[in-house]
């Protein structure tokens, strides 16, 4: 949960500044979105995209054809109950890498003892989606996002773009759906495809 105000990168949408955490390094996009079941569970959900020749978050490292996608969430904390899965298709199948949470990035105005990792994260083929659950931990029954915590997970796609779609938060069973960046790979038939839909557009320590 954000407390303070925040150093901000600025993200121009339609020609209105908004403002993102500053999570480190240069991304090439930015973008805020808002997930809710409208009456039980809310979080923003920040997402930041970086390319091979960005300036990357302390710690991280890209090789030549891979692209980090980082999402902070930040819990609503007007809303009495708890989110315990954020999911991120990847309807282009592309190879994803590594998936990870941060664990030492600390967004300004965030507070550390406030942050909830992931029970379980990872890349499901089946589902096609990149999976961060934050519930069914027996030995610690607090393990979701409560509305007054945060977390920031992220991971590494081979792409040479992005796009948008479908990422997906639950809360008590209830999910919603928004769209947020995701890893493009563009073969003739995907380029295609995004020009018909009017699309313009591993943590590795060292």
């Amino acid at each position: 949960m954000k407390v303070l105000g925040t150093t901000a990168l600025a993200l121009m949408i339609s020609g209105t500044a908004l403002a993102v955490p500053d999570i480190g390094g240069t991304p090439i996009y930015t973008e805020e979105d808002y997930f809710s079941d409208g009456l039980n569970w809310g979080m923003d959900v920040y997402s930041y995209v970086y390319d091979h020749n960005s300036d990357l978050p302390s710690g991280y490292v890209l090789d030549p054809g891979e692209m980090l996608f980082a999402y902070l969430l930040d819990g609503d904390d007007a809303m009495g109950v708890s989110v315990d899965n954020f999911s991120v298709g990847n309807p282009f199948l592309a190879n994803i890498t590594s998936v990870g949470y941060e664990s030492i990035i600390v967004p300004p105005g965030y507070v550390a003892g406030l942050r909830e990792d992931p029970y379980l994260y990872g890349y499901s083929g089946p589902a096609q989606a990149t999976v961060f659950t934050y519930a069914g931990d027996l030995f610690d029954p607090f393990s979701t996002l409560d509305p007054d915590e945060w977390s920031l997970v992220w991971y590494v796609a081979e792409a040479t773009s992005y796009t948008f779609g479908p990422g997906t938060g639950t809360g008590a069973g209830i999910g919603d759906t928004q769209y947020v960046p995701i890893p493009v790979v563009p073969t003739p038939g995907v380029l295609a495809l995004l020009s018909l839909a009017g699309f313009a557009g591993t943590r590795r320590r060292r």
